[in-house]
């Protein structure tokens, strides 16, 4: 089955979507969760529950360092997921004009496509530092980080669940 090249842009760019959105979202969740007073993501909350689980957001049983330690790798990656997010803004409106411009969607493809692997290429050498250090995830923290598109913090798919606000 052969998707036409319009087609094939328009599910490029909304791969990438979700994780900006959930990027986006967890830079903003941090600052304003603390401003309310509610604990970091893996830090114990309410009830004296700590490290996420199911339905909230943080790495289950994460150490205060190992939450720092990823809130610190996304903190590196924000420059380079606001490019991906700019080059996404940019390829929907060469995709969505009034007169079509081939040239200048591919134009916006190739820009998006290099700064999605800019993007992947550094989340995996801040991701390898975080593995070498004494803040090591575990393989359950890695697959909940994985399911929360990267960023723990905003509260994956489950939401923020108990204790969130």
């Amino acid at each position: 089955m052969k998707i036409c090249s319009k087609c094939s842009v328009l599910l490029l760019a909304a791969a990438g979507v979700m994780f900006a959105v959930t990027l986006t979202l967890a830079q903003q969740a941090p600052a304003s969760g603390a401003a309310r007073g509610q604990a970091p993501a893996g830090a114990p909350g309410p009830g004296g529950q700590g490290g996420g689980g199911r339905g909230r957001g943080g790495l289950p049983g994460a150490t205060p360092e190992q939450t720092q330690a990823v809130a610190d790798m996304n903190t590196a990656l924000a420059p380079l997921a606001t490019a991906v997010s700019a080059a996404r803004t940019a390829l929907a409106t060469a995709t969505f004009t009034e007169v079509k411009n081939e040239a200048g969607i591919r134009t916006a493809v190739e820009r998006l496509r290099a700064a999605e692997l800019a993007l992947a290429v550094k989340r995996a050498e801040e991701f390898a530092k975080v593995q070498a250090g004494p803040n090591k995830l575990t393989a359950e923290q890695v697959t909940a980080l994985i399911a929360a598109g990267g960023n723990p913090a905003a509260g994956g798919r489950g939401g923020a669940g108990r204790g969130g606000h």
